[in-house]
């Protein structure tokens, strides 16, 4: 016979199933005396039997858990195609001592009926030919008993041979299927849980375990929520009455797996609630140029290299890796969460779609947003303000479209330009935008651009931040400017990159960003000094180019 023992058995199987009459053949005269008039002290009795609810999901060998029928608990499990009955007695008794052999065969009152701890436990004996026992106690047992703590299939149990012959000689107290105090203590499992902390949060660990395995992943405040409604379940178990209501003190496998698929599939609609979906790592695309200038640089610089491939200038590989970015950019991301990959093409057609929508976004600026938005999820793990791309200032003056949230130590605000630079217009592109970062840094223009942030953003998808009080409505701008960085993305058209490719090319590339570096500085507004700048150099082949690349990248969707 299959040996059970211990709350959490390690089968897992969801596949059987129970159906059966559920008092079988037993005709004893029912009561409502004893434990359920006594619910309020048996609250440790109701965590062990919630384990054995849970243990239910997983093993397709427990068929159902009975609460205050034949015992305390009762388990009933399909061995080798047959019922076996399993009756445990929960024991909550407060004592400095550990159980004895002398308490568990103290009869109360003293005298010939078969009251001790032992007997009353055998007597439950009324079901099968090979019942089961089982003590749960808080108190440990002394080392007399101690054998009984071992799984009854382990080999060091054969000490308990010598336990059973001992109470066998004491009394000769016989169950309704004529066993004795004998096949009693072979067949009793006693463990010993120190109190409900302890069973509770061994059971909170089982139930998270199982939701992992069933693909969910509840927060903590909702495991115990599930927790709590198991409990409802085994409470109303043990208090509905064996007279009027017997069938409900049975909790079968089929209703707990029914109980817990519902369980999963609320669990995976909250957890959408309050999913982050910029959370997920990203694969690197560019690589960061070496750039020794010999001194720190202020405002911070980095350049990056799209790189070669086969000699070629990876053009085509850039518009495709900047496509994969627009439902981020495009789609709030209530929109973004659970996504599944049969989703995937459907949520690329919705970032199109919103984007021909807005009329105001041509395809240089989408490009160049893009290119930006990429590089601070993956270089910063930013966490972005959905749709900031589609908010159009009203003063005219050209908005920060890259918005996002960069953790640290300290919790920073990245509001960005991006410009696309040709060959012909570098130093124009550089002062239009020193010029409008100039007019974005007007008091008016950041609270709007503030108010903008809260209203597009949807916090329950982020992650918390210290930035709630400089985001405030009414809070001063100071607030804001305290945690404000502008980075500058210039993607502009590279005399290197268009000489092509040579072994050398990077430490050129290196040499270019710095000089280039150099253009924009002597450019900087001076009442710019309250914020922090990053200025970030991308050379690339050509912008037209590129531009119809990425057109075709979108079209193709």
């Amino acid at each position: 016979m299959k040996d059970k023992g211990g709350l959490a058995h390690d089968v897992f199987n969801v596949a059987a199933s129970y159906g059966g009459n559920l008092n079988d053949n037993n005709t004893e005269k029912s009561s409502d005396a004893g434990g359920v008039s006594a619910r309020q002290g048996f609250k440790f009795q109701d965590h062990v039997a919630a384990g054995f609810a849970l243990q239910m999901i997983r093993d397709a060998e427990l068929l159902r858990v009975e609460c205050e029928t034949a015992d305390d608990i009762c388990l009933i499990w399909l061995l080798d195609g047959s019922e076996v009955y399993e009756y445990i007695q929960v024991k909550t008794t407060e004592s400095s001592s550990k159980y004895s052999k002398t308490e568990l065969l103290k009869r109360v009152p003293s005298g010939k009926n078969p009251t001790s701890l032992a007997e009353k436990s055998l007597i439950c004996d009324k079901h099968c030919d090979a019942p089961l026992f089982r003590f749960v106690s808080k108190r440990d047992v002394n080392d007399y008993l101690k054998p009984l703590k071992l799984a009854r299939t382990l080999s060091a149990r054969s000490a308990v041979d010598l336990i059973a012959a001992d109470l066998a000689k004491k009394y000769n107290t016989k169950s309704k299927k004529s066993k004795g105090l004998d096949y009693w203590a072979k067949k009793l499992l006693w463990e010993v849980l120190d109190g409900i902390p302890v069973v509770r949060d061994r059971n909170l660990q089982v139930l998270a375990n199982l939701a992992d395995q069933g693909g969910a992943n509840p927060t903590h405040p909702h495991c115990l929520s599930i927790y709590d409604d198991l409990l409802k379940k085994v409470v109303e178990a043990a208090e509905a009455s064996s007279i009027t209501h017997a069938e409900k003190k049975v909790i079968s496998r089929d209703q707990i797996l029914d109980w817990w698929s519902g369980h999963l599939k609320q669990t995976s609609a909250a957890a959408l609630k309050t999913s982050k979906p910029y959370r997920i790592s990203t694969d690197a695309f560019f690589v960061e140029l070496e750039i020794d200038s010999g001194k720190e640089l202020n405002p911070t610089l980095v350049g990056y290299d799209v790189r070669f491939e086969r000699k070629v200038w990876r053009a085509t590989q850039l518009a495709s890796y900047l496509a994969t970015w627009l439902p981020e950019i495009a789609l709030k991301p209530s929109e973004l969460v659970g996504i599944g990959h049969l989703q995937l093409k459907q949520k690329l057609t919705d970032a199109v779609k919103r984007i021909e929508n807005h009329a105001h976004i041509d395809l240089e600026t989408l490009l160049a947003e893009s290119l930006l938005h990429s590089l601070l999820r993956h270089y910063h793990n930013s966490e972005p303000i959905a749709c900031k791309i589609f908010y159009k200032s009203s003063s005219g003056v050209k908005s920060f479209a890259n918005s996002h949230i960069i953790h640290g130590k300290t919790d920073e605000l990245w509001l960005g330009r991006s410009e696309l630079a040709r060959a012909a217009n570098f130093d124009d592109v550089v002062d239009a935008t020193m010029e409008g970062l100039s007019a974005a840094l007007d008091t008016d223009f950041l609270k709007a651009e503030r108010e903008a942030v809260l209203t597009l953003r949807e916090p329950q998808h982020l992650l918390p931040t210290s930035l709630e009080s400089a985001l405030q409505k009414n809070a001063p701008i100071d607030d804001l400017l305290a945690v404000l960085c502008v980075p500058i993305l210039i993607a502009y058209e590279s005399t290197v990159i268009g000489c092509g490719f040579s072994e050398d090319y990077q430490s050129k590339l290196s040499q270019e960003v710095m000089t280039r570096y150099g253009a924009l500085t002597s450019r900087i507004p001076t009442n710019t000094t309250e914020i922090r700048i990053s200025v970030f150099f991308l050379p690339i082949e050509n912008v037209d180019n590129l531009i119809t690349l990425f057109a075709g990248e979108i079209r193709g969707t």
